[in-house]
């Protein structure tokens, strides 16, 4: 224990007092004068004094050992009241550290390096949303079968089995509906479809064409929407790839919608295209859906992926049981498997799907009256962010807090949010009020992270010790003798200079389960945090996941995939060959 954290136990009011008036007491009293009537009394006030006096020296260094950790952070005085979401216990006094709902939705964040607790708080925080009833969507990015179960098994736990959606595009079986494509404007649908496609800022030719392909899908959209049809990705890949389906769609709206908006909207856009046809064939006007291809770009690949397949048995529906405004207005929790490992484009693209309609679905909810918000702020922990980060995700980060939204996002290092763009790195870091570090493999992130935690002045004492001796024998003296000398010497100094509040080596320091929380920009925790687990009795008991699914609403769909030999060239096939199937034309395609 030293001086300075006996400094820190501030002796000071009543007790303190009459145990050091105990202490002088007795001292006097054990003196020579007082020997025959102190006796007794003296010494049992002076251990009095003492036994408290010593409990308050030592109480500093019996705090600092309260939970054990490799670093020495002391934590701020504060968030011990049982309010929002508890984070873990301050390794110096063993207090928990809570999140009010205040805070928690000005958003957070959670760093660290693979396998040290990131997503054991993830856990710890989705069980305390399950547990109060509040609303809750998981994206995880790494797709472990345990974290399925496990969610579901916190939701039988708190009795809210029925409100968990699954979406689980790698195993259809196990998995809710979702068309992420349906509801919406035409200018929100398109943006979410857009949002595949990486940034064109900084390439202006690049630009041209996605602002082309973004004209095309919102006039697409709106056409469907004008006819009352229902779609989703099969349905817009097909009227991106055939003729006939596009002009099918064309020839619907001038019949039943002439002088709407929306039908001449797509008449001239395709007008811009027709002339594909050869000069006396008849189809002179037909649309040259090459040249369209051209401009839509990898757009209707990228759809393509998710209209086939098993994301395909998930999302081609047109009456989709997860739909995520509605999820957020009824506090439901939702499971987003992405199987960024098998699967890795279609994953990331599907994760960059969910985000857009996150965001579109944050918009809606902020145009509610405040009685229709969510009671319990709505947490959306992104686990494994840098596998399906977008852009626009930024923009939320800004405005989910009027929707009563928590985002929290968690990555490795600070280059998953980085390889977005720099700027998206700093809007996410900007926009976050509670940052928690857990353990940090690279130097690279370390830096940063510690500059951001921020820096202050600190005591540097410094001791230098001094030992010279000095010998002299004149050539020529009246006495024999010579001279000699010894000197030795110590002196302290003491300097202020700029330290971090927690190094870059502590942040690489930090123990499995540990982490270090900057709160509001000037709070800073150390903490550990706690791994609950459901015990595999009750496990047993629970059961294997069981989906529970609801009926479909009967909707007019626009049916392209499923009539789709009306658009594959006619009825006649010519001798020794075969007629395409629908996936053979796509492919070709």
């Amino acid at each position: 224990m030293s001086f300075a954290s006996m400094y820190r136990a501030k002796i000071g009011g009543t007790v303190d007092t009459l145990a050091m008036t105990a202490l002088g007491a007795g001292a006097i009293l054990s003196s020579p004068a007082f020997v025959e009537s102190g006796g007794k009394l003296s010494f049992l006030m002076a251990a009095a004094g003492a036994a408290h006096l010593g409990r308050r020296f030592l109480q500093p260094w019996e705090e600092a050992n309260a939970l054990a950790s490799k670093i020495n952070v002391r934590s701020a005085d504060m968030l011990s009241s049982p309010d929002g979401l508890l984070l873990g216990y301050r390794t110096d006094t063993g207090d928990p550290v809570y999140i009010p709902d205040e805070d928690l939705m000005r958003h957070g964040l959670i760093g660290g390096q693979s396998g040290v607790g990131k997503t054991v708080l993830g856990k710890l925080l989705m069980y305390q949303q399950i547990q109060r009833g509040g609303g809750l969507a998981f994206v995880d990015g790494k797709m472990n079968a345990e974290d399925i179960e496990t969610i579901y098994q916190y939701c039988c736990l708190c009795g809210r089995e029925q409100d968990l959606l699954i979406l689980n595009p790698g195993n259809p079986g196990m998995s809710h509906s979702y068309n992420p494509i349906l509801r919406g404007d035409p200018d929100e649908i398109a943006a979410r479809v857009l949002s595949l496609i990486p940034s064109t800022e900084n390439n202006p030719g690049a630009d041209h064409y996605r602002q082309s392909a973004n004209q095309g899908l919102t006039t697409l959209v709106a056409a469907l929407q004008e006819a009352g049809l229902a779609f989703n990705f099969i349905d817009l890949t097909i009227l991106l790839m055939n003729h006939k389906a596009i002009e099918e769609l064309e020839s619907r709206l001038k019949r039943s919608k002439g002088g709407s908006a929306a039908t001449k909207n797509l008449s001239l856009f395709l007008e811009q295209y027709k002339g594909g046809g050869k000069p006396g064939s008849g189809l002179e006007n037909m649309v040259d859906i090459k040249r369209m291809k051209e401009t839509f770009g990898g757009v209707g690949g990228r759809m393509f992926q998710f209209g086939t397949g098993k994301f395909g048995e998930v999302l081609n529906t047109y009456s989709p049981e997860i739909d995520l405004f509605e999820a957020i207005r009824q506090n439901k929790i939702i499971y987003v498997a992405l199987p960024t490992m098998g699967k890795n484009e279609a994953a990331g693209n599907m994760g960059k799907m969910f985000l857009g309609d996150l965001r579109t679905a944050i918009s809606w909810v902020q145009a509610l009256p405040e009685d229709q918000k969510p009671r319990i702020p709505f947490l959306a922990f992104m686990d494994e962010l840098g596998s399906y980060a977008v852009a626009s995700l930024a923009r939320p980060f800004e405005q989910a807090r009027s929707a009563r939204i928590a985002l929290f996002p968690a990555f490795q290092t600070l280059a998953n949010l980085e390889v977005v763009s720099p700027d998206f790195a700093q809007m996410v870091l900007g926009n976050t009020w509670t940052k928690i570090f857990f353990k940090l493999g690279t130097q690279e992130t370390a830096e940063p992270v510690a500059d951001l935690i921020g820096k202050e002045m600190q005591i540097a004492r410094s001791m230098t010790h001094t030992n010279n001796r000095s010998e002299n024998n004149p050539l020529l003296a009246v006495a024999p003798e010579g001279g000699e000398g010894e000197g030795m010497g110590v002196s302290e100094g003491e300097r202020e200079e700029e330290r971090h509040r927690v190094s870059p080596e502590d942040l690489k320091a930090l123990d499995k389960g540990e982490c270090v929380v900057l709160y509001g920009g000037d709070a800073v925790f150390n903490i550990r945090v706690p791994m609950i687990y459901v015990d595999p009795e009750v496990a047993r008991e629970i059961g294997p996941l069981r989906i529970h699914h609801r009926r479909e609403r009967q909707v007019e769909g626009a049916d392209y995939f499923k009539n789709s030999d009306r658009y594959l060239g006619g009825n006649s096939v010519p001798s020794g060959h075969r007629k395409q199937t629908a996936q053979e034309m796509l492919a070709d395609e």
